[in-house]
């Protein structure tokens, strides 16, 4: 008896092992995919507001846009009623349809219908539509059931919507309803809604010439049903069935696409872009395109909007639209925004605003403005000509080379790098010694992005000062287009840092950037002086081959680049001629607003100011008659030196305060400023210099011409002084200061080091040693 449980229990266990794996091997096999779906999908953008802003056929070359979690009611109702009444009581398969189905087809002896609900209409489309037999139906029932259990009805809904095949190209109601109506599936009407519901019955009923009149009729049955149901009353049902069908498919929308390009393919992304300001500024780029920049040969150019306040762009013109065949190269496809490019003087202010963080230089401060040799690099302002010395502040307004460089030397260019990089420019990916004092020069490249981010997060970062007493840690932050950014810029994978200028620094920076003075170099720049305030910087790089325009109030920001993608300059082409116009345009678009930013008095002390100078008033400042001012300065000035250039002079047994400037200095300084007295010579320090060449100089004579001269130049305080020149052990000549050519020598000096000394007529000299290297023509 025993024997016998034993093997009734043992044949028991079994049969429940065998039910078991053979229940989980159909669990298994009929489990559907995850996701249902592995199809390539459009590359879809959507403005901040849910417009269409732009979108890409799939790889598969399809239109099939993402599924979208919000269904439009009227296309739900409409599908149901037309493909599957009791959709939301059954499981998955309905016996009253098959049971329908089968009296039909019985009855019209032929197949008429399927009795398919639609989860299993579903699962058949993700199975590739294969052919209908009874095999592929059963096997089309159990997974029907299976995804029931898996999925709610909602997610089979959307499923549904968005892999229906609509005809042609076209699959998924949101790339129907933009093809073939023009607009967002949320706005369609009942008419459009029960076009879509029945098309992918028979989606070739769509294209003109095909049977049109039996989608009509399948339409129309189909909103006499609705009617019926209450789905809609008589008045809409009149007005539906007057709507004629769809042409021919529209184009898609094409804006911002080089944003598109941008971002990940095959997704939709919801953007922060201002739709009617994309729109009206991709309009301006093309109309400038199309006119003043045709005209001389310039064929790209790109614009970006932001908003200061959260980083995000409003707008994103990456180049003038492509006009179609212009029978050559024009580079149009290219996103501009990201690309990198020289960036001219755009880093200037940057300098500047860093300087006074650190309380090296006040806003009035003088630097000078005079020939200067750095290694063999010899910068030049755009005009050629020099100053003499020139404030911080107007070297940065009239973006001045000379006194910038001195300014970046003072400062140091590795630090200087360094903070670039702090501030999030990637592009600079070079050492110090490599870039050299190019590096404020045009010699650094940087994107449009990045330099208008850069701007953006210090604006931020001044505006969050003055609210609320402190900066934020979020302030300094990559730009972002999207609602939901990208992992690359989001919070957590960008370190939280502080703005690295004071916020009294980045105001005197602003406030230098909306002064009316500009780049000498560019004309035309007081066609916009009586624009409201802005803080604006424009660049030109070296050969012309970059323009650039960067703006911005408490609220926006707009940053401009014009050019050529291949990097071919133009003569005529300036950041004030070319990228400006457009800037002011964008701005003129953009909501008016009198906000400035406000001064942050906590972060400024009150000096007493040399007037000539702009240094902390010294003694001999007080002593000179000059003018004395009472100003405001970022609180780290107060650690200035006091001014260096008001000496101690007694003449007829008075001694008082006398504003000197060295002899180089002074010698361009009296060319333009009538208020300079110069000081009794042999009284004011050094009399005599040399301006040309340098010590320590590398001058390069071209072999192979005719003439091997150079010029050499000095500088002497008084009017009627002479200067013996000497080079080695040989006499050169003599040359007065009454001379109509002043005080230069032509030399012909041999390859190699030479001692250069000039000597006055009272003995007071000056030494310097310089090399002359030849080089082949």
């Amino acid at each position: 008896m025993t024997i016998i449980k034993y093997i009734w229990r043992s044949k028991l266990y079994l049969a429940i092992v065998v039910t078991v794996l053979v229940f989980s091997a159909l669990w298994f096999a009929l489990t559907p995919p995850y996701p249902l779906f592995d199809t390539p999908y459009s590359t879809v953008l959507y403005s901040r507001n849910s417009e269409l802003l732009c979108a890409k056929v799939a790889s598969d070359g399809q239109w099939r846009f993402p599924s979208r979690d919000t269904l439009p009611s009227k296309y739900i109702s409409a599908v149901i009623e037309y493909e599957d009444r009791r959709f939301y009581n059954h499981n998955g398969v309905s016996l009253l349809a098959i049971a329908r189905a089968t009296r039909q087809n019985i009855a019209s002896q032929r197949v008429v219908s399927g009795g398919s609900t639609l989860t299993m209409q579903l699962i058949r489309i993700s199975r590739g539509n294969p052919s209908r037999n009874m095999y592929n139906k059963l096997w089309e029932t159990l997974l029907a059931l299976r995804l029931e259990w898996t999925y709610s009805k909602r997610e089979i809904l959307e499923l549904y919507a968005a892999h229906a095949p609509f005809g042609g190209n076209v699959v998924g109601v949101e790339a129907a309803a933009w093809r073939y109506f023009g607009h967002d599936p949320i706005h369609l009407s009942w008419a459009e809604a029960a076009t879509l519901a029945v098309l992918p019955n028979s989606p070739a009923l769509i294209h003109p010439g095909r049977g049109r009149e039996a989608l009509l009729r399948k339409r129309d049955r189909l909103l006499d049903r609705l009617l019926q149901e209450g789905y809609l009353d008589s008045i809409e049902y009149s007005s539906a069935v007057l709507e004629p069908l769809p042409d021919a498919p529209n184009a898609l929308p094409q804006d911002a696409p080089h944003l598109m390009d941008y971002l990940p393919k095959g997704s939709a992304h919801h953007t922060t872009i201002d739709y009617a300001l994309q729109q009206r500024t991709q309009q301006i780029v093309d109309n400038y395109g199309s006119t003043i920049l045709a005209n001389n040969l310039i064929d790209n150019a790109a614009v970006i909007v932001v908003d200061v306040h959260s980083g995000e762009t409003l707008a994103y013109v990456g180049n003038i639209s492509s006009s179609g065949d212009r029978g050559r190269k024009d580079g149009r496809s290219v996103d501009i925004i990201q690309s990198r490019r020289s960036t001219g003087s755009l880093l200037k202010p940057i300098l500047y605003g860093a300087l006074l963080s650190e309380g090296q230089i006040l806003p009035n401060t003088l630097v000078f403005d005079t020939p200067l040799n750095i290694g063999g690099f010899t910068p030049t302002n755009y005009n050629k000509t020099f100053n003499g010395v020139v404030t911080a502040r107007s070297a940065v307004e009239r973006s001045l080379n000379v006194p910038i460089v001195r300014m970046l030397t003072l400062y140091n260019s590795g630090r200087f790098l360094n903070l670039l990089r702090s501030m999030g420019l990637t592009t600079l990916d070079r050492s110090s010694d490599n870039y050299g004092a190019t590096l404020i020069l045009g010699g650094a490249e940087g994107t449009l992005w990045e330099m208008c981010g850069l701007y953006a997060s210090l604006a931020r970062s001044l505006e969050s000062y003055n609210r609320f007493g402190a900066y934020n840690s979020d302030d300094m932050h990559p730009l972002t287009t999207l609602s939901k950014p990208l992992k690359t810029a989001t919070k957590e994978s960008v370190p939280s840092k502080l703005s690295p200028l004071s916020p009294s620094a980045l105001w005197f920076m602003f406030e230098a950037m909306s002064g009316v003075n500009r780049p000498e170099e560019e004309s035309s720049w007081e066609e916009f002086s009586s624009m409201k305030q802005i803080a604006w910087k424009t660049g030109t790089s070296y050969g012309n081959r970059d323009a650039w325009a960067i703006g911005l109030t408490p609220r926006y920001m707009v940053g401009v680049w014009v050019g050529n993608a291949d990097g071919e300059g133009r003569s005529s082409m300036t950041g004030v001629g070319s990228a400006a116009p457009i800037m002011f345009d964008v701005f003129s678009m953009l909501p008016d607003s009198r906000e400035w930013f406000a001064e942050p008095i906590e972060d400024m002390e009150m000096i007493v100011s040399c007037g000539r100078s702009g240094y902390r008033a010294s003694e001999w400042c007080h002593l000179s008659g000059d003018r004395i001012d009472t100003l405001s300065v970022p609180l780290a000035g107060v650690i200035t030196h006091t001014c260096p250039y008001h000496k101690s002079i007694t003449t007829e047994g008075v001694t008082r305060g006398w504003f000197v400037l060295p002899p180089i200095a002074e010698y361009y300084y009296r060319r333009t400023a009538s208020d300079y007295t110069v000081p009794p010579v042999g009284r004011g320090g050094r009399s005599l210099e040399l301006i040309y060449p340098q010590h320590n100089a590398q001058l390069y004579v071209p072999q192979g011409f005719s003439s091997k001269s150079v010029v050499f130049r000095a500088a002497h305080r008084s009017d009627t002084a002479s200067i013996h020149w000497h080079m080695d052990s040989h006499y050169l000549g003599t040359t007065h200061s009454s001379s109509l050519s002043g005080h230069t020598i032509i030399v012909n000096p041999p390859a190699g080091e030479h001692l250069l000394t000039i000597v006055d007529d009272e003995g007071r000299d000056q030494r310097i040693s310089f090399t002359v290297l030849s080089t082949s023509r």
